[in-house]
């Protein structure tokens, strides 16, 4: 048996959206901080950089400011990832249909422009010294580890979602049989 069809509202796919951009934003940083290890990198500036993008280099390089950068890069990813869960609704509306290896695939096209517009067009106008705190095939890399990551993310979700709405008892249907899963969503098992 294999499970279709669940139908997810908007505010699921937001919601999912979200966890799913904290998810890679989470992954950004933890590649980065390995980066920057190896690198001899300081991470504290790297963080205070993002800070230096929104306010004055006096706040964003003083004690505060790599925990300001944290908390601005970790809110753009959520924000990022309220756009993509939309992105994700409106292109499957009403159902996830979308196999998890094309949601990563659409998440990392997603994040490569992202990240081709900030480094190349957005950060040179607004912020050019950030470019100098990290090579761009390093920031590249890192952004592609936020797409992944939006993929593997909706995977572990659909799983723990499949769990606790379909326990290990087997079910077996003769003919394509509707189930209610609760939360609005709707499974469509079939025999195989």
């Amino acid at each position: 048996m294999k499970i279709h069809e669940c139908v997810k509202p908007l505010k699921t796919w937001l919601l999912a959206g979200i966890g799913a951009g904290l998810a890679g934003g989470i992954a950004e940083v933890v590649f980065m901080a390995f980066y920057g290890a190896a690198a001899g990198m300081s991470g504290v500036k790297l963080l205070s950089a993002i800070t230096n993008t929104f306010f004055s280099a006096a706040f964003s390089f003083g004690p505060l400011g790599a925990v300001s950068g944290l908390v601005i890069h970790l809110l753009l990813s959520a924000v990022i990832g309220v756009f993509f869960g939309a992105a994700m609704y409106a292109l499957h509306p009403g159902a996830a249909k979308a196999s998890y290896a094309r949601v990563a695939v659409t998440g990392i096209a997603a994040l490569t422009g992202i990240w081709a517009f900030n480094f190349f067009i957005l950060l040179p106008q607004i912020n050019p010294q950030f470019l100098s705190y990290a090579p761009l095939w390093a920031a590249f890399f890192s952004k592609l580890m936020f797409g992944f990551s939006v993929g593997v993310y909706g995977t572990m979700l659909d799983g723990l979602a499949a769990q606790r709405h379909f326990p290990a008892q087997p079910f077996v249907a003769s003919q394509t049989s509707k189930v209610e899963s609760g939360a609005g969503r709707v499974a469509v098992l079939r025999d195989v």
